[in-house]
């Protein structure tokens, strides 16, 4: 029986991989993606249906510390390799890496000296699976990475229902791509029995996985935002939603909606729907 932590993970990535491959391959000669963990089979599943794209494009997969090959000759365009380590690890062009921390595909140490010799350069991003850790030690993820040149990150809790939980860093350089993977960490099948949670959550509220999710710890950040700020746009906003939690910019519009009509937020102008450029506020005590 497949671990249901196991499933949602490549379930993640083989959503994700649905949408960067395409866009790799028409912005980038060169590209990579390197797996250090159990996924590769379904990575090249996906490489596959894109064989068409990969005329003039060069894709290159690198498994590491795995012997691993495709069942199949991959088609013209994808070269498919092992390395023994982290350190025979090279690449050029646009890289996506995933690296398994948790599941014991790569050692804490190495995982980390790979994504310091991943990061220097354009379109770098990184899928990192670790062993659950505490709020500070998140905040130390998210800042090694940031200062490594992938501001954009999302941190999520995977807890199934024996309380078993790994934690999931993806980290870019580009907000949109950290766009597109929520939609697909919020797209994903609900089967596996899994739940998230924002490792930040001082509540540590668990939250179905759903195109439709509670949206109770938006709320409670969203307002100790807004009573920090005084007043800002909407706009303003739905960038803090997608920079420092676990949900989309979208969900931003359903929280404030909500406080607006509960009278815990203010809003300028008074009436109609609400815009990126609608000024909204806490208000007065």
């Amino acid at each position: 029986m497949t671990d249901p932590h196991t499933a949602v993970l490549r379930e993640l990535l083989v959503r994700y991989l649905d949408a960067w491959t395409p866009s790799v391959l028409r912005s980038h000669r060169h590209a990579a993606f390197v797996e250090a963990g159990d996924l590769a089979p379904a990575a090249l599943r996906v490489f596959a249906e894109f064989a068409d794209r990969l005329a003039g494009r060069e894709l290159d997969v690198v498994l590491v510390g795995s012997g691993g090959r495709p069942g199949q000759e991959p088609p013209p365009g994808l070269s498919v390799r092992a390395v023994a380590g982290p350190g025979d690890v090279t690449v050029t062009g646009a890289v996506l890496a995933h690296l398994d921390v948790a599941g014991g595909g790569l050692g804490v140490d190495d995982a980390w000296r790979l994504v310091g010799s991943l990061l220097p350069g354009k379109a770098r991003e990184v899928l990192l699976v670790l062993p659950p850790a505490g709020a500070d030690e998140v905040r130390a993820h998210r800042g090694r990475l940031r200062d490594a040149g992938l501001p954009y990150a999302v941190t999520v809790e995977l807890a199934d229902d024996d309380g078993n939980t790994r934690l999931l860093l993806f980290a870019t350089g580009n907000d949109k791509h950290l766009a597109t993977f929520k939609n697909e960490l919020w797209a994903a099948d609900e089967f596996a029995g899994i739940r998230y949670r924002d490792p930040r959550d001082a509540e540590h509220a668990l939250v179905d996985i759903s195109e439709t999710p509670q949206l109770l710890p938006l709320r409670r950040v969203l307002l100790a935002e807004l009573a920090r700020r005084g007043r800002c746009t909407v706009a303003d906003l739905q960038q803090h939603t997608l920079c420092e939690t676990i949900y989309r910019p979208g969900d931003t519009i359903g929280v404030l909606t909500a406080a607006v009509s509960a009278g815990a937020v203010t809003r300028e102008p008074a009436k109609g729907r609400l815009s990126l450029k609608t000024v909204v506020a806490a208000p007065p005590n």
